[in-house]
């Protein structure tokens, strides 16, 4: 089970909402996002400078190449090309450090912890794997579950704490 808080940065984070990711039928993983304060608005979460943990829980072994595909499917279907453009040495950065990690057993938590004027750091499976700077990549990589154009509605919904699902 999640617990209703955490801290990021030494700042108590409220569970903001939960969620499964399912792929044809299949159980892929539990998100969570942490924010100070609850916000049911995509928007409002997306353009808030303020600390949050986005959480996924693996619920079956996968590889970090099929983890890379998604990643890079969730950029492209909420970003034009101009921001990924942008943000390209930030998204550069990140999948280096994401790709030291081989394999994804079920039960691994990939943890993103934003924290303003420093950036997201990123920790797979208790592992501290390093720091990827600005504001403008913790709000790229929240759209890929926030965006117009999420992973799956049902989970943005549950993120955002509009909508329960059974986890």
């Amino acid at each position: 089970m999640l617990p209703a808080q955490t801290s990021v940065g030494g700042q108590k984070m409220l569970l903001n909402g939960a969620g499964l990711r399912t792929f044809l039928g299949f159980r892929v993983y539990v998100a969570a996002l942490y924010l100070p304060v609850p916000m049911r608005e995509a928007g409002r979460v997306l353009e808030s400078d303020t600390p949050s943990r986005l959480q996924l829980t693996l619920l079956r072994d996968t590889s970090m190449e099929h983890n890379l595909e998604a990643l890079r499917a969730g950029l492209h279907g909420n970003h034009s090309a101009a921001e990924l453009e942008a943000i390209k040495s930030e998204i550069a950065l990140f999948f280096g450090l994401i790709q030291t990690v081989r394999e994804l057993p079920a039960g691994t938590v990939i943890q993103l912890d934003y924290q303003p004027g420093t950036g997201v750091s990123v920790r797979i499976g208790g592992r501290n794997l390093g720091l990827i700077p600005g504001e403008r990549f913790n709000r790229a990589i929240l759209k890929i579950w926030l965006g117009h154009d999420p992973t799956q509605i049902s989970l943005k919904k549950s993120l955002l704490g509009i909508e329960s699902q059974a986890l």
